[in-house]
């Protein structure tokens, strides 16, 4: 045979896969995909996407068992023993012995945000009942079991295994962290250990070859400005694919379309069905969930910042599950001085902060009482060395990052508006004004704090998520306003007309700003990292600004109120449709039925005329129960969901305000 007929040394010397010139290596078989090689020897495309080396089998086919006729006096006892009995070239292996039996694994999670897979030590553990997470000791008997760790011998008995429950993290008497092992899931109720898999195996083929690039859209994007994730997850190829990070990809890739026209692959190819990348990422973090652990966590805000937002309670429902698990796994505990590495720890500081910052922004959005109680988690606000994967990081990212921290500072001051708002029991006037002094000055000093490039007089410099951050300050800045007026209408006095009217210009103007602030955004802005919340706070803006049109006895108030609601309205709409900016589509589609049928003047129009007579002590009985205002507001809360009705923030107080405007 001559030279030039030699096969390649890395290729099988078995005939190649069908009729194919170049055998398809086992990752494109297994995948069923074409196997493009641009040469002899090196690796096909989808392996250097994945960042693999194309790997060829040549192991003959597994040998089937053979069933033993039942006249063979050796099948009842092989059965027993349940000793396989192999056929290879029409020989029976009768030795026991020879026969190589796999062993099943176990899967163990040991405070790492990756699942690794490792063998068990004893038959026991090789079941489901073996594959054990930890959960956080109450600190009720954490100091009990501490004591009792310490008398614990540090030996065993022969022939026993290390069965202590318990796994000290940090060993300090008065405030001890300790985990106990308990199963990963329910005991009867089998884990898929692949979840998500094959729903990022899924999205692999929606963006083949570019699911590298849909990773560094979303690294480059949106990871600076909420950086709540470990990036090896989606640098590292071997990482990026192993089991335990498949729910947590979905979620990225789905994430990652909302900026699709912003980046070089929508040149040429339509953004993928985003509806459709949503209930794939869903359904793998819901069976993600019969097992979880970090990773899993890491996943469930990811998804809560996702955009669009298809199904409010969707959202509301995984924000609630993701703080019971961060309660489970102990992220709301300061991990400083645990016995984990600095990597961890820095990830468990921003995933904290990351549950947090939905919690709360979401309770103000949607409307639903906070699950975070502040009395209930000691982590500090992350420093920006815990942001930065590297140093040599660019200057974008750094100020991205830095806006992060302002809004976990932020979040802080958030977090003492919103019992004022869901306490069914009440507060005083005075009790209530004290609070929103406090939270007005801590306002104030927040925002001096902040450097140029975040604050509002700076539009010159691009930082992503600087936008968000204005918008979320604006609009905390109209819940105090709205608190102080409601705590001042029920005083209840003539003392107070003054108060209240000086509240209600106070509360108006406080949505002006954010009219003005939005219609003053370039596109590069619309193109930055945006909380999805940020709509909700574009409702309640419109919403309030037409209920003071309503209300006043000033036609030019009500006037500059409908004008300004219509002028806003137009600038969404060209945000919209121009710019694509989800987050007006969806204030638009909340909104645009009341706007519909308002006046110039946002007046009731007169089919004839009224007797006058003198005005009431309360100012809403003069309003029918259900008046064309109120007919108007039941409208679907999003673009697509259908599931709930228009809730403004503002409908918790129940309004019942005593002086006329």
């Amino acid at each position: 045979m001559s030279e030039a007929t030699q096969p390649f040394p890395q290729l099988p010397v078995s005939r190649p896969y069908r009729s194919h010139k170049i055998r398809a290596c086992d990752a494109c078989r297994k995948r069923k995909v074409r196997c493009d090689v641009t040469s002899i020897g090196e690796d096909c495309q989808l392996c250097r996407e994945q960042g693999k080396t194309c790997q060829y089998s040549v192991d003959e086919k597994p040998p089937r068992l053979r069933r033993l006729p039942l006249s063979d006096p050796s099948a009842s006892e092989r059965q027993r023993n349940n000793t396989p009995v192999l056929k290879r070239r029409h020989t029976l292996i009768d030795d026991p012995e020879k026969v190589e039996v796999p062993e099943p694994r176990a899967q163990n999670w040991e405070g790492s945000h990756v699942r690794t897979d490792d063998r068990a030590n004893d038959a026991p553990n090789r079941s489901d009942k073996g594959r054990q997470s930890l959960h956080i000791v109450g600190p009720a008997i954490s100091s009990d079991a501490h004591v009792l760790e310490q008398y614990m011998s540090p030996g065993w008995p022969e022939g026993r295994t290390n069965d202590n429950p318990y796994s000290v993290y940090f060993s300090d008497p008065s405030k001890p962290i300790l985990y106990k092992k308990v199963p990963r899931g329910r005991v009867g109720l089998s884990i898929n250990d692949n979840a998500g898999v094959n729903q990022r195996e899924i999205f692999e083929q929606i963006f083949y070859p570019n699911a590298t690039q849909i990773r560094q859209l979303y690294l480059a994007k949106i990871h600076p400005a909420f950086p709540v994730i470990d990036e090896k997850l989606l640098t590292e190829p071997a990482t990026s694919q192993s089991k335990g990070a498949a729910a947590l990809l979905c979620d990225v890739y789905a994430s990652a379309l909302v900026y699709w026209n912003q980046s070089p692959l929508s040149a040429g190819r339509p953004r993928p069905d985003q509806r459709y990348a949503w209930n794939l990422a869903v359904q793998a973090l819901a069976d993600d969930f019969l097992g979880p652990d970090l990773s899993t966590l890491q996943a469930q805000v990811v998804e809560l910042n996702g955009r669009p937002v298809y199904s409010i309670i969707g959202n509301t429902v995984g924000n609630g599950r993701g703080v019971a698990l961060s309660y489970s796994l102990g992220v709301n505990r300061n991990p400083s001085q645990w016995s984990i590495p600095q990597q961890e720890k820095n990830l468990r500081v921003r995933l904290w902060w990351g549950v947090l910052i939905h919690d709360r922004w979401g309770s103000f959005a949607h409307g639903t009482p906070s699950s975070i109680s502040s009395k209930h988690h000691d982590v500090p606000i992350p420093a920006l060395e815990m942001l930065l994967p590297h140093e040599s990081v660019s200057l974008e990212y750094r100020r991205s990052s830095e806006s992060f921290i302002a809004l976990c500072q932020m979040t802080e001051i958030l977090g003492q508006a919103l019992p004022l708002v869901y306490d069914l029991e009440g507060n005083s006037q005075k009790d209530t004004s004290k609070v929103v002094r406090r939270i007005e000055v801590d306002l104030d000093k927040w925002e001096d704090s902040l450097p140029d490039y975040l604050s509002s007089t700076s539009n010159r410099v691009t930082v992503s998520g600087s936008s968000s951050l204005r918008l979320c300050y604006l609009s905390l800045k109209m819940l105090i306003c709205r608190i102080s007026l409601h705590a001042v209408s029920q005083q209840g006095s003539t003392e107070a007309i003054e108060a209240y009217r000086f509240r209600q210009v106070e509360s108006r103007h406080a949505a002006q700003a954010i009219v003005d602030f939005i219609t003053s955004l370039k596109t590069f802005h619309l193109a930055e990292f945006w909380l999805p919340y940020t709509t909700y706070y574009l409702t309640s803006t419109i919403t309030l600004l037409l209920r003071f049109a309503v209300e006043t006895t000033e036609d030019s108030v009500a006037e500059t109120c409908v004008s300004s609601v219509k002028m806003f309205t137009s600038w969404l709409r060209h945000a919209r449709e121009v710019d694509d900016w989800d987050l007006a589509e969806d204030c638009l589609n909340n909104c645009e039925g009341i706007i519909a049928r308002m006046t110039k003047n946002g007046r009731r129009p007169q089919q004839k005329p009224v007797q006058e007579a003198a005005p009431p002590v309360n100012f809403f009985d003069t309003e029918p129960r259900n008046d064309w205002l109120d007919a108007t507001l039941p409208v679907s809360y999003g673009p697509m969901d259908g599931s709930g009705q228009v809730r403004d923030l503002w409908d918790m107080f129940r309004f019942d305000e005593q002086f006329p405007v």
